[in-house]
């Protein structure tokens, strides 16, 4: 047995967006009267949805705790969805380049010169390297780091923060209410949650220099990719039956993305956005055809806070 199935009820689900809402919203308001030293609290806004769902499920019952996936399961889809990770990521790096929004930099020049912003961007000095590296030979490393050893930790940590309340908890209820509404409006919430990052991060674009229209295209796109990504990972939940699974998968995009930006220069932010978007509805409209997404359906239609076993498929 790697998990259970258990229903959410309506107050659940409501006392759960309320608290991530008040969560994220205090990070946020933290953030930004910290100023440049704000980035670090902003850090600490991907554990929101994990410490809202910690909180509705132990304030609110049923569900409580059971059926919140937490058992570990079986090593193999670790492994297996770890590479369908990289794999992931492999093919929007892909998409962006035959977009024509990248150059390959080899040599890290790119990556080199924005850590050497930092200082300016956080306020605080950047330590140096160890005694014989470079900071190129960092980046080798990072890079390294970011397909293997990162996404155990802290890759798998961040993961659960956002798996363990938009998927482990959002995802369940909003399906026993339409599926539709789970993947639709559940991938718009889960959107409309990362945007406040937008006043805290420095955007890496500039948006004023972006046409009107490829704006829009923009946002669409980058709101269908959301909703294709939160459908990729409620699948990941659904086929090992442990919420663990997910947050490997989401550390795994999240740091394997990561390095692969050490090493190319992207030169139109916008057309690189709409080509991620476009993969990674590509990636599920595959997961879709080939029938892998009916695990879906099998695992969160089970009748509620009753045992449940992964859907035995070939990752499990």
């Amino acid at each position: 047995m790697a998990g259970h199935a258990a229903d959410a009820s309506p107050r659940s689900l409501a006392a759960y967006l309320a608290f991530v809402a008040i969560i994220s919203a205090a990070l946020i308001v933290g953030a930004l009267a910290l100023g440049a030293r704000g980035t670090y609290l902003a850090g600490l806004y991907m554990f929101g949805p994990a410490l809202a769902a910690i909180a509705a499920r132990a304030l609110v019952r049923p569900p409580g705790f059971r059926g919140a996936g937490l058992r570990p399961g079986r090593l193999r889809p670790y492994v297996a969805f770890w590479l369908f990770g990289i794999a992931v990521v492999a093919a929007n790096v892909v998409a962006i380049q035959l977009a024509g929004a990248l150059h390959w930099d080899l040599r890290g020049d790119a990556a080199l010169a924005q850590i050497d912003r930092l200082p300016e961007l956080s306020g605080q000095p950047m330590p140096a390297p160890p005694a014989g590296l470079s900071p190129r030979d960092m980046l080798v490393l990072f890079t390294l780091g970011g397909l293997t050893v990162l996404n155990l930790m802290p890759g798998l940590l961040t993961g659960f923060g956002e798996e363990f309340g938009w998927r482990g908890l959002m995802f369940p209820a909003l399906y026993r209410v339409r599926p539709w509404i789970a993947v639709v409006f559940g991938g718009l919430v889960w959107y409309a949650w990362h945007l406040p990052l937008l006043l805290v991060v420095p955007a890496t674009a500039d948006a004023g220099a972006t046409p009107p229209a490829l704006a829009i295209a923009r946002v669409v796109a980058l709101g269908c990719g959301a909703i294709a990504t939160h459908t990729l990972f409620a699948y990941a939940y659904a086929r090992a039956g442990s919420i663990w699974v997910p947050a490997l998968l989401h550390g795994t995009i999240d740091n394997a993305s990561r390095a692969a930006g050490y090493w190319v220069a992207v030169t139109d932010q916008a057309v690189a956005d709409i080509a991620l978007a476009v993969s990674m509805v590509a990636v599920v409209g595959v997961l879709l055809v080939s029938g892998e997404l009916r695990v879906i359906e099998k695992f969160f239609r089970r009748p509620a806070l009753v045992v449940a076993a992964p859907v035995e498929t070939g990752l499990t």
